[in-house]
């Protein structure tokens, strides 16, 4: 009865696809050309490939769409009956079909694919589909503002009042067919979600590896659609997420030192959540990316590695170097003792280098001239002034949106999150607004 049942639900969607339905009693496994062309080459090269007398036959994770939404038939108990997906837009997207975008669905079914296989899916196909959700946050987006204006002239108050015509001049003109593509505002809010949930959802399962480059592509998803709230909890899985390890089954998983280096948040992704989360006016998530990212052991050595090596590499070659150069220039002078010369000249070299090193250390580490609001306090060591000096920028990234942009109000800020960000940034060894730095107060 149950098999009979999935053939003709086979039956039906190939009818629907035009496809041509399978002959024999077994499940088509092989759906090359139909419209959800992400993934299914992707699953019927999976499964042609030969398994192991240890290891299972695969089971079929083919989504179905059904009138009410989206669901899994798993037609063997190896895993469960009907167990439930986690993908199911019912509760996120609405009851009923007909309010869910076309195109979402299909997302949809192509992430089942990832969430549902047993096995460890392969780093392009996650790409493949988070760059799906990417494009459907990008039309939400441009269908939110149509006539998104982005140079100094089009912002001009001339252009906005001419502007005024035009926008009701091409709402009169726009065909029915534009107008169907933009799906209405009650539906774009749960497409919106739908697709937030959906990445989060291909971005917390195990068997993803979270790679630089899916990081930076869910990281962007979430700041298209203003929903940074998952963001905090996004960078740190990516430090600590078990990484799963290939050609093991069942999959085997390696706990990662959250202290490496290549543990590190990349400054672009951390900036650009941020400025998300500062667009959506959550303080809590702006400290939450903050202490993430650019707070957290890994970034710092990771910045040792990118900008210190190097100089710290020559100052400590410097001394060989200035000895092969010091007995050279004693050859050119018969005054006094060769070994002497080579002494006196060694000496003047290195002193030369160690003085000039120390005077440009302390004018890279006493920069102040990018801060704003934020500054450190007294007798915070240069080097960790160096070190988190990203992190003082972030934070005063946060005080300037919080606060008045009238420089001649500032130090008038009131209220909970004002207060907040000013004990955050006391814990850390910086002075938000220091009283002798303000305008008037020199």
């Amino acid at each position: 009865m149950e098999e009979a049942k999935l053939r003709e639900l086979d039956v039906n969607l190939l009818a629907k696809l035009h496809l041509p339905s399978s002959t024999n009693n077994s499940r088509p496994r092989w759906l090359s050309d139909a419209p959800l062309t992400l993934t299914l080459e992707y699953m019927g090269s999976l499964l042609k490939e030969p398994r192991s007398a240890a290891q299972p036959d695969r089971v079929s994770t083919r989504p179905y769409v059904t009138s009410n939404a989206i669901k899994v038939e798993r037609p063997t108990a190896a895993y469960g009956a009907k167990k439930k997906s986690i993908l199911e837009l019912g509760n996120q997207i609405g009851t009923r079909s007909q309010s869910i975008p076309k195109e979402l669905l299909e997302i949809a079914q192509n992430a089942n694919l990832i969430l549902q296989d047993p096995c460890l899916p392969d780093d392009s196909l996650v790409l493949a589909a988070l760059h799906c959700c990417e494009g459907y946050a990008t039309r939400l987006v441009e269908a939110s503002n149509p006539r998104r204006k982005t140079t100094k002239e089009e912002n001009s108050p001339v252009s906005t009042l001419l502007s005024l015509d035009e926008q009701a001049a091409g709402a009169d003109s726009q065909t029915d067919s534009e107008q169907s593509t933009i799906p209405a505002l009650s539906i774009r809010d749960n497409a919106a979600k739908g697709v937030s949930t959906l990445s989060h959802s291909i971005f917390c399962h195990p068997n993803v590896f979270l790679s630089p480059k899916i990081l930076a592509t869910y990281v962007h998803i979430q700041s298209l659609l203003g929903r940074p709230e998952t963001l905090p909890q996004a960078f740190e899985l990516y430090a600590v997420k078990p990484v799963p390890e290939p050609d093991t089954y069942p999959i085997h998983y390696t706990t990662p030192n959250p202290k490496k280096a290549s543990c590190a948040v990349p400054l672009t992704v951390a900036n650009e959540g941020l400025t998300a989360a500062i667009e959506a006016k959550n303080l809590a998530v702006c400290l939450g990316i903050i202490d993430s990212t650019v707070c957290t052991p890994a970034y710092r050595r990771s910045k040792i590695l990118r900008r210190a090596l190097l100089p710290i590499t020559g100052l400590a070659l410097a001394p060989l170097a200035a000895y092969a150069v010091a007995s050279q220039i004693s050859v050119f002078q018969d005054t006094m003792d060769p070994a002497l010369a080579t002494n006196i000249a060694f000496a003047g070299i290195l002193s030369y280098v160690g003085f000039t090193a120390i005077i440009g250390y302390v004018a890279i580490t006493t920069a102040n001239d990018q801060m704003d609001r934020v500054t450190w306090a007294t007798g915070i060591p240069l080097s960790e002034r160096w070190l988190r000096e990203e992190e003082r920028a972030a934070i005063d990234r946060v005080a300037g949106a919080w606060g008045f942009k009238e420089r001649s109000k500032r130090g008038e800020e009131t209220g909970t999150d004002w207060e907040a960000l000013r004990e955050w940034v006391g814990l850390r060894g910086m002075i938000l607004d220091r009283t002798e730095l303000m305008d008037g107060m020199e």
